[in-house]
């Protein structure tokens, strides 16, 4: 390691960093808790049919892709806090815009314009997270607090959505993004992304093998992820399940992935090996997907709304931590947004193509095999991860 890289890992330790760090996931990652009320405020405002709402989605998440590239290139030869600070700056005009907007068209353009700024600060998020050696538990940090902010937010947006429509929920994103910009600009150190292993003659790189195989991982799971969260309102709809009644059980969901993170950590201590805890929670995240179709009753559907976002929570960390462990130098770590963003861009239209092909109730079942496919990739590599962890002990 390099004197360089033992500098990087001390500029990550301080409080203002780690806000700042944690402040880039949720102002990348605030639209996706969101996503329910904003597209049930589409549908309300602009009376748009599954395949256009889809669209929506598809062009916001597909340019976060982007934006995660678009860091990973650039980070490598500027300075990483300015790309960082120019990110959130946009992010902050173009959620003002999108509020005042009255143009399904113009909504297209400012959410893919959107997703570009928030592929930046995802990217960087992850980079930080790795660049710190504690990635698993930077993540839970990241995902408690964005839980807390989800958590404030969905309770809020169930009573301004009937209120004021899509620009009630978009001034939320400004509050968020102004919280945001304050604490980058003041907290966030410095770096780029040339950390280097021990060996300073070779330079590491995220694109191998096992990197590819994790890359179609996420991807998957981006796509279960997203196209679930798209259709959640309307399957509550389906169920008998108001906008409302559906918020709050998102949001209680929300409550619970607060302590997640925390229980991973506990975890964590008694468990070294990722697979021991990633095969459980994906099995019951598959279950629960498939439960949001096939659900009996209401109060069936309300209670596999209200676990499936705490699972989400505890997943991510440990895929990140597999990322982390693969490649110390952040770059793989910061590709992985990009990874998750692809599935998630992918995720509302090929959900929506199934929907209009199958039914809504295909919704939850679509997923749940998705994530299936995601585990069989990601598989070999925990079992890869784990064992250059175990050489570098």
């Amino acid at each position: 390691m390099t004197t360089r890289h033992i500098a990087d890992v001390a500029a990550f330790s301080s409080r203002g960093a780690l806000a700042a760090m944690i402040s880039c996931h949720v102002a990348g990652l605030f639209f996706l808790p969101m996503m329910p009320l904003v597209m049930g405020a589409f549908v309300n405002d602009f009376s748009v049919q599954a395949l256009s709402l889809g669209s929506v989605a598809s062009a916001q998440l597909t340019t976060t892709a982007l934006g995660a590239f678009s860091f990973t290139i650039i980070g490598s030869r500027t300075s990483c806090r300015r790309i960082v600070l120019a990110a959130i700056a946009c992010e902050l005009l173009l959620n003002a815009a999108t509020l005042m907007s009255s143009s399904f068209t113009e909504l297209i353009v400012l959410r893919g314009a959107s997703g570009f700024a928030q592929g930046h600060l995802l990217a960087a998020a992850g980079a930080c997270a790795a660049l710190s050696r504690r990635t698993e538990k930077t993540f839970a940090l990241y995902n408690a607090t964005l839980a807390t902010f989800a958590v404030v937010f969905l309770f809020v947006g169930a009573l301004v959505v009937p209120l004021f429509g899509h620009a009630g929920v978009f001034a939320l994103f400004v509050v968020v993004d102004v919280l945001a910009l304050a604490f980058i600009y003041f907290g966030l150190p410095d770096f780029t992304l040339h950390a280097r292993q021990a060996s300073s003659s070779v330079r590491a790189t995220p694109f191998t093998r096992s990197g590819g195989h994790a890359f179609i991982a996420l991807i998957f799971f981006g796509v279960a992820l997203s196209g679930t969260q798209t259709f959640i309102e309307r399957l509550g709809y389906w169920h008998g399940a108001a906008l409302d009644v559906v918020a709050t059980s998102l949001g209680w969901g929300w409550c619970l992935a607060i302590v997640a993170p925390f229980m991973l950590i506990w975890l964590m201590g008694r468990c070294k090996d990722n697979l021991v805890l990633l095969l459980p929670a994906y099995a019951l995240i598959a279950g629960l997907a498939i439960m949001l179709s096939l659900a009996q009753t209401t109060v069936v559907y309300l209670v596999a709304v209200a676990l499936f976002t705490p699972l989400i929570m505890f997943i991510e960390p440990l895929q990140f931590g597999v990322l982390g462990q693969l490649d110390d130098t952040g770059r793989l770590a910061a590709l992985g947004p990009g990874a998750i963003s692809i599935g998630s861009g992918l995720g509302p239209l090929t959900i929506s193509t199934v929907v209009n092909a199958f039914g809504l109730l295909s919704v939850g079942i679509t997923a749940g095999c998705l994530l299936v496919l995601s585990l069989l990739f990601l598989y070999p590599v925990c079992t890869k991860a784990n064992e250059k962890a175990l050489q570098k002990q």
